[in-house]
């Protein structure tokens, strides 16, 4: 719906695709909020975006020192604890105070009689609000959603309950990905997009839950992660590669070298059953994954030299490594796959 503000969810370096680079296409594509995890990611972009309203989602307040930055109105603060919202509130100018109501996540926030006190307390002090918010705990875990639903009344109740103490016109919002894309009544005044903005799917049971309801979505992974060969030898059959020597060639073959090893993010679970993409042709890994190297079989590939691209994530011709194919052979989540590629790696954008 027109009226649903858009908050692109940019923390921990945009899930991997990079921090100010993702941020500036977000904004392009008329994002109405950046979502960060903590404060240093919000000064970062308010040093390069001056005005841009920012919501800070994580804990802030173990760092006193940074109080002073929070007086800034685009600030959009979640919060949630009296004594903090009684901080914020006495800042001029003062940033939008948004107070987390947990639902069921069980992480940040109250429930029950103690956000009930919490909200009774806010009124009698006469603290201002700017937004409240909650959390699904695991609408992408099942394609059963009632759990979901019961946050969402829960969720419901609370802000119900506000309004009774005269907070009317709050901005409410809980969807992030999953939710979005499934429950069109949790949209309310805004939605937190993260996984899926970068064309990932947050899991299997969304896409199927999708299906199941008859709503057609397509999402088109945005990263291609690459890297060349920095090095080849040929070895003999009967040769150990790699650290612990786990790896042991079968025949004469050719070996080439990446730079790129589990400090650079490529997960050493990888190590002797992941592969890579080459002159597209698949290129198995050998070898115990290294800090900084990683030795893949480039025998069958000819023309494989010093120099010649190499595929960690993404396509080439008919060939594809995605997240979730490396999520599935390392036994984690696509999220901790993209997020665990080095910051430093250079993030280029292309058309």
């Amino acid at each position: 719906m027109p009226s649903v503000k858009l908050a692109a969810i940019v923390k921990s370096n945009a899930y991997g695709h990079g921090f100010l680079e993702i941020s500036k296409l977000a904004l392009e594509g008329k994002a109405d909020v950046l979502g960060v995890n903590s404060l240093d990611e919000a000064i970062l972009l308010r040093k390069n975006f001056p005005t841009q309203p920012i919501l800070i989602m994580g804990e802030i307040f173990q760092k006193s020192n940074y109080y002073k930055i929070l007086s800034d109105e685009n600030f959009w603060i979640v919060v949630s604890r009296l004594d903090d919202i009684a901080y914020l509130a006495s800042l001029k100018p003062r940033p939008k105070i948004h107070l987390k109501v947990d639902t069921g996540m069980s992480r940040l926030g109250h429930s029950g009689k103690a956000m009930e006190e919490i909200i009774q307390s806010i009124a009698k002090y006469g603290y201002p609000l700017d937004g409240v918010m909650t959390h699904f705990a695991s609408t992408e875990d099942f394609t059963e959603h009632s759990y979901s639903m019961k946050q969402l009344q829960l969720f419901q109740h609370f802000s119900q309950f506000l309004e009774s103490y005269g907070y009317t016109q709050l901005m409410r919002h809980a969807a992030s990905s999953a939710s979005t894309m499934l429950f069109e009544q949790a949209h309310l005044d805004m939605v937190r997009i993260g996984i899926s903005l970068y064309g990932l799917w947050p899991s299997l049971e969304t896409r199927l839950s999708l299906s199941m309801l008859g709503k057609n979505f397509s999402l088109k992974p945005v990263l291609t992660w690459k890297t060349k060969i920095v090095h080849t030898q040929n070895v003999p059959s009967g040769t150990y590669v790699g650290y612990g020597s786990t790896f042991k060639t079968v025949y004469p073959s050719k070996i080439g070298v990446i730079p790129v090893g589990y400090h650079e993010g490529l997960n050493r679970r990888l190590s002797n059953q992941g592969y890579v993409v080459i002159l597209n042709e698949r290129a198995p890994i050998i070898g115990r994954v290294c800090m900084n190297m990683s030795m893949v079989d480039i025998t069958h590939i000819k023309e494989a030299q010093i120099g010649t691209d190499v595929i960690l994530i993404g396509k080439m011709g008919e060939e594809e490594i995605s997240a979730d194919l490396i999520a599935g052979l390392t036994n984690t989540i696509n999220y901790d796959v993209v997020t665990s590629i080095q910051k430093d790696i250079p993030r280029i954008i292309v058309d």
